[in-house]
C-alpha cells in the first residue's frame, strides 16, 4: 500500500507482514525512515551494532542509514506492520515553526535512544494504536484518506518529542524556509528525472544556485543522507522496481538506472538491500516477501 506524488514517487507505503521462521533477510538499508510495530509473535531486531527482542506491542524505529534485519525462529507467526516514508512527506510545504522538528528521533538522537520505544512507557501504546489507525487508514481510503495519513504520523513523532529522552534537544531548529522548500523540491524532481545520467554535486548545487558545500549540508539535515548517498539509493530503489514489474535483463536495468557497468550496479544494490540482483529476482518470482 503507498502512497506517491504527482511524480509517481512512493512517499510512504506501508506492508502488513505475515511471516514465519522460514523468513530470512540480509542487512540492509534503505532511502526512507522507517516505524513498525509488532502485532502479534517474538523476534528480535538487529540495527547496527544494537540487538532488540521483540514482543506484541513493541515499535521500532530506524533511520535511513541504519543496517537493520529481522531474525525469526522457528514456525510461529509473526504479524508485523511496516511504514516507510519519504522525509520530505513531513517537511514538505509544511507552515510552521516545529514541523522539521517531527523528524529528531531519527537525525538528532541524544545519549538515551533506543531504536525499541520504552515498552514501560504509555505512550507506546498510543503510538501502537496509531499505527493500526494508518493501517485503516490505507485500507478503507476514505475522503483525505491521504491528509489522515500524514496527521497520524506526524502525532506519532509528537507523542515521542514529548514523553521520550530520545532526541538531543539542543539541535531542535528552525525548519525550511519556503524557498529551501522549493528548491529542494527542484533538485528531487531532477535527481528522479535524471537517474539513468551522470549526475553530480556541483550540478545539483548550480540547479539552486548554491554552493556545492551549502547545498550538501542543507540536502542532508533535511533528508538524512548525503546527495550522492540519496541518488545511490533512488537508483537502486529504481532497480527494485523494475525487477518487479518488469521483464527487463539485469543489464538493462542496470542501464536504465544510471549504473555505468555492472560491478557497481551489484555492488550497490548489494550495499543497500543485502541482496544481489538476481537472488532479489529470483525471491519475486517465487513469492518471497521483500523487506
Amino acid at each position: 500500500m503507498t502512497l506517491r506524488d504527482k511524480n509517481g514517487t512512493v512517499l510512504v507505503s506501508l506492508d502488513d507482514h505475515v511471516l514465519d521462521g522460514s523468513y530470512n533477510a540480509p542487512q540492509h538499508t534503505h532511502h526512507s525512515l522507517e516505524i513498525s510495530c509488532v502485532v502479534e509473535g517474538t523476534g528480535k531486531y538487529v540495527i547496527d551494532n544494537r540487538s532488540y527482542d521483540l514482543q506484541k506491542g513493541d515499535i521500532i524505529i530506524i533511520n535511513n542509514t541504519e543496517q537493520h534485519r529481522l531474525v525469526l525462529s522457528g514456525e510461529n507467526r509473526f504479524h508485523h506492520i511496516v511504514i516507510h516514508f519519504d522525509p520530505s512527506f513531513i517537511w514538505n510545504s509544511l507552515s510552521n515553526d516545529l514541523d522539521y522538528n517531527f523528524l529528531l528521533v531519527f537525525f538528532e538522537r541524544g545519549p538515551n535512544f533506543s531504536n525499541r520505544l520504552d515498552r514501560d512507557n504509555p505512550a507506546t501504546a498510543c503510538i501502537y494504536a496509531l499505527i493500526l489507525d494508518i493501517l485503516e487508514e490505507f485500507n478503507s481510503r476514505r475522503l483525505c484518506y491521504e491528509l489522515i495519513i500524514k496527521i497520524k504520523l506526524q502525532t506519532i513523532f509528537t507523542e515521542i518529542l514529548r514523553n521520550y529522552d530520545y532526541i538531543d534537544r539542543h539541535k531542535v531548529v528552525k525548519p525550511l524556509s519556503g524557498d529551501d522548500i522549493l528548491n529542494l523540491n527542484t533538485v528531487m524532481r531532477y535527481i528522479d528525472s535524471h537517474l539513468d545520467s551522470d549526475i553530480s554535486l556541483k550540478e545539483l548545487a548550480d540547479i539552486i544556485h548554491i554552493s556545492p558545500a551549502y547545498f550538501s549540508t542543507l540536502f542532508k539535515r533535511f533528508n538524512g543522507v548525503s546527495p550522492i548517498e540519496y541518488i545511490i539509493n533512488r537508483r537502486v530503489q529504481r532497480a527494485i522496481e523494475l525487477i518487479k514489474t518488469t521483464s527487463m535483463s539485469l543489464t538493462e536495468i542496470a542501464i536504465s538506472c544510471g549504473f555505468n557497468n555492472g560491478t557497481n550496479f551489484y555492488k550497490a544494490f548489494n550495499k543497500v538491500t543485502g541482496r544481489t540482483p538476481a537472488s532479489y529476482r529470483r525471491n519475486r518470482d517465487l513469492g518471497v516477501i521483500e523487506k
